[in-house]
């Protein structure tokens, strides 16, 4: 794709993302500046601060799809229609009674008068004052705020270049219509003496300040540290929000709150609390469950829980010294967890890397807290685990001299997030394929997201080290029709409405007979893969058994930000077929490029119209593998009821 190309569907995907931009954030331009040492700060931004918001937004570099889910939540809210825009039966009889009128005067003089005789609309619409209060403009809906509730782990260990970074970061977020809580972690130790209570709210005060002062640098509301609004409950150390106009009523003006770990008891005393506690009783709060927030949940929308932590993502065996890219917790987090207690576990065995089983536990701790706020919230919001550092990473190169040439830095993992809700590279690309975005190899990323996902049932079940094993007779006995762990009317629901087309069932019922190697479905048949052993033209042999992605369907409402492909193809490579499978595609088919960063290989079949991709290794060295590689995807017979060509 050439650079004009690459331009050119940037404008096409964000072109409206651009103009709603400066829509929204022109109320901040207008807004009042915080006030310095008494005097209003100017409202003015440098043309360098806005350049690197907008080169922010363009290198997300989402999709049209994700720009068109962005761009949904600058919809006004809807208004109900005035009571005196609804035609009563009355004033529908009363109309007709006046053109009865009309037509019988046209009858009678021969001359048509119009409406010369009739009620002057004009009077009729004019409005009519009272003293009393209006009470549709009561009615009007207010506009919805989308809150990210962040979690800051020990701001005092953070640097001052650091900070700002991550100040400035968050102020752009705000301009993206993203409202922040920000919850302060400088929880290093149990406070439980007097001298350590006093300490512990010191240090608190002293960050809040700190980061306010940096926020009132990039944000035109600044920020505003929150301490009265919490109570935590002395029955069960539950956190609540008492106040809450404390905490909403500066985020509707765009200011970013600040709330230390801190909250009053019963009695008014003020005692340090765990952050977890504290990230439950806002998300609960946020999310309209408790009785404080009863009318809240109708003007706010808990989006993105964000955790910036110096530790980063959950770690990934499979990445090296990289993170877990994305989690679907209702899958991954037991094996996850004990993945985590086994690093935690061997670090603790080696005496020289103490500091390690410290870390392994951390994680532990993060990934639970993700898990217990996720639960609290719909399924389509979702983590983020990242570092402050990379939280305060900007599109400014990192060379600090400006005759060096400099390496761009990675993509801003907060923003990102924001603008896709995806993370910053597909889960189920090869770790190998990562890239900084102008074709070099760029270090794993640290940043995590996380969602409370879905299930995902693999039949029959797959053991992770081997996967499925070749059938030795060369044929197996798993009948969609027949078994009583498939749902065949909503497995054939997805594979139509994902292809837009209607399948022959019967037909391909025939055509697998024999042959399926199982199934993967994600959520309630919200995705889905039918894999097969197919046996290559002119020969017999079991051996010679091709692992075959047959059909891989996502519905519609849930392709794109929802991660339901990803999770489909990680568990066909990663469980079902470790050692490598392989299909086909159309040559013109959009999804192609999806599966050209995902695969191993990829090759045009000569005199068709099909494309062949494979994982694993050594498929293109051994001859006869690859040849029934190609006569399988040459081969295999459409199964579509409108008699077209398959794909």
């Amino acid at each position: 794709m050439t650079t004009s190309m690459l331009a050119c569907g940037k404008a096409n995907a964000f072109g409206g993302l651009k103009l709603s931009f400066l829509q929204c954030s022109r109320q901040y331009s207008n807004a009042p500046a915080p006030a310095v040492n008494g005097k209003h700060a100017s409202r003015i931004e440098s043309p360098a601060t806005q350049r690197e918001l907008f080169v922010n937004v363009l290198e997300a570099n989402a999709t049209r799809r994700d720009a068109k889910q962005y761009l949904a939540r600058f919809k006004p809210p809807r208004k109900s229609k005035p009571a005196s825009d609804t035609k009563s039966p009355d004033s529908n009889e009363e109309q007709n009674a006046r053109l009865r009128q009309d037509q019988q005067r046209v009858d009678r003089t021969r001359v048509n008068l119009g409406g010369l005789y009739a009620p002057a609309r004009a009077i009729a619409d004019t409005p009519q004052f009272s003293q009393h209060k209006d009470v549709q403009a009561k009615a009007q809906p207010r506009q919805e705020l989308h809150v990210a509730l962040t979690c800051l782990r020990y701001p005092e260990k953070i640097d001052d270049t650091t900070l700002d970074g991550l100040a400035r970061t968050l102020s752009q977020l705000v301009k993206l219509d993203m409202k922040i809580v920000v919850v302060l972690d400088s929880n290093g130790h149990d406070a439980s003496k007097p001298d350590e209570v006093r300490a512990r709210r010191k240090l608190h005060a002293e960050q809040a300040d700190r980061l306010c002062d940096a926020i009132d640098r990039h944000n035109p509301e600044g920020g505003r540290p929150v301490l009265e609004a919490l109570e935590v409950s002395d029955s069960d150390g539950d956190v609540h929000v008492t106040l809450p106009n404390l905490l909403i009523e500066p985020l509707k003006r765009g200011m970013i709150t600040v709330v230390p770990s801190l909250a009053y008891t019963v009695s008014g005393q003020i005692v340090p609390v765990a952050t977890t506690d504290i990230m439950l009783g806002l998300t609960k709060h946020l999310a309209g469950l408790d009785k404080s927030s009863a009318q809240l949940a109708e003007s706010t929308s808990l989006d993105r829980i964000i955790l910036l932590d110096s530790v980063g993502g959950i770690p990934s065996k499979d990445r090296g010294d990289g993170a877990h890219v994305f989690i679907n917790l209702e899958q991954e987090f037991e094996d996850i967890h004990k993945e985590l207690s086994e690093y935690a576990a061997d670090a603790k065995d080696n005496s020289e890397s103490p500091i390690r089983h410290t870390v392994y536990e951390q994680h532990q701790k993060n990934m639970d807290m993700m898990r217990q706020c996720l639960e609290l919230l719909p399924a389509a919001s979702s983590a983020l685990i990242a570092t402050p550092r990379e939280a305060a990473s900007s599109s400014r190169g990192s060379s600090s001299r400006p005759l060096e040439t400099g390496t761009r830095r990675q993509k801003n993992p907060l923003i990102h997030n924001l603008l896709t809700n995806k993370p910053l590279v597909s889960s189920s690309l090869p770790s190998g394929r990562f890239s900084s975005g102008e074709g070099e190899s760029t270090a794993l990323s640290a940043a995590t997201v996380l969602r409370r996902g879905m299930p995902v049932t693999i039949v029959p079940a797959a053991p992770r080290a081997t996967g499925w094993q070749t059938p030795l007779k060369g044929i197996t006995d798993l009948r969609l029709d027949q078994d009583h762990r498939v749902d065949l009317p909503r497995l054939v629901h997805l594979i139509e409405d994902s292809f837009r087309r209607k399948l022959d069932v019967q037909h391909y019922l025939r055509r697998v007979h024999g042959r399926i190697a199982g199934l993967i479905i994600a959520g309630e048949y919200e995705g889905g893969a039918i894999l097969t052993w197919e046996m290559p033209p002119g020969t017999n042999d079991p051996k010679r058994l091709v692992p075959y992605l047959d059909k891989f369907a996502v519905l519609q409402s849930s392709q794109g930000s929802s991660g339901v492909a990803d999770i489909v193809f990680q568990a066909m490579v990663r469980t079902c077929f470790p050692k490598g499978v392989c299909w086909r595609s159309r040559k013109d088919n959009p999804v192609n490029k999806w599966y050209f960063e995902r695969s191993a290989g990829t090759w045009q079949i000569p005199d068709s119209n099909w494309t062949m991709f494979w994982t694993g290794d050594g498929v293109v060295e051994n001859e006869e593998r690859w040849n029934d590689y190609v006569g399988v995807c040459r081969e295999i017979g459409p199964s579509w009821a409108d008699g077209k060509t398959p794909d």
